[in-house]
């Protein structure tokens, strides 16, 4: 039996409603999942800074352990002269006794 031109206009009324629906919820979806992608830009940049700052103190403190180094090993030395003169003034003192 053919349906009558107000039930076909109704179940396409219906059909459109529930489509416009859809496209709402689409939409919806949409501007939720553009926000997400939005702030986590925003994160990534937020993260991109942090790591510009943590590799200019990493390189600060790489500095300066290179001239805190630099500067032991020259303590090191001085003292290793220091013990080599008291020694041979030591020797030289007990050779002459």
């Amino acid at each position: 039996m053919a349906k009558s031109p107000s039930e076909q206009h109704r179940e396409v009324t219906n059909a459109l409603a529930v489509l416009s629906e859809r496209v709402d919820n689409l939409r919806e979806l949409v501007r939720d999942l553009q926000s997400s992608r939005d702030k986590q830009t925003d994160d990534l940049h937020v993260m991109r800074r942090e790591l510009d700052v943590l590799e200019e103190r990493l390189d600060s403190y790489l500095k300066r352990v290179e001239v805190w180094s630099g500067r032991l090993w020259t303590l090191v030395i001085v003292l290793v002269g220091a013990v080599l003169s008291l020694a041979s003034g030591l020797i030289v003192t007990l050779a002459r006794k």
